[in-house]
């Protein structure tokens, strides 16, 4: 049985194009567009990984989600991958970090736009 991942991004472009990739590997891809969507089919198919983007609604939509899963015996150990179009400064993520005072609720970020084989290199890393 093939392993599923669920991509959350508000993005219709990027949600095509990682699912076509993540198909061509084998993998089963669904997608949602927002934290709700996204809670709802977690709950419903639990997959085996997350691409996550950060900001959908809100500019903390995707931390949000990630604290709310970590969170749920449920979902706590769900791979997450945190997609964000910020560049990855360590003054973002300290400055993140310090609001929260909490370890991060992601496995690892990707920066978008994701090259192809980056994007597998990861999801194989992660899932294996």
């Amino acid at each position: 049985m093939a392993q599923e991942i669920l991509i959350v991004d508000d993005d219709p472009d990027l949600v095509a194009v990682v699912s076509i990739v993540l198909k061509a590997e084998g993998y089963e891809v669904s997608s949602a567009g927002n934290r709700q969507a996204a809670k709802e089919r977690i709950l419903q198919k639990h997959p085996d990984l997350i691409l996550l983007d950060v900001m959908m609604d809100t500019q903390t939509d995707g931390f949000d989600l990630a604290y709310e899963l970590r969170d749920d015996p449920a979902t706590r150990d769900i791979p997450i991958v945190m997609l964000t179009a910020m560049a990855q400064s360590p003054d973002y993520v300290e400055t993140f970090q310090h609001i929260t005072d909490r370890p991060w609720p992601v496995n690892i970020f990707l920066e978008k736009p994701i090259p192809p084989k980056k994007l597998i290199e990861t999801v194989r890393k992660i899932l294996k």
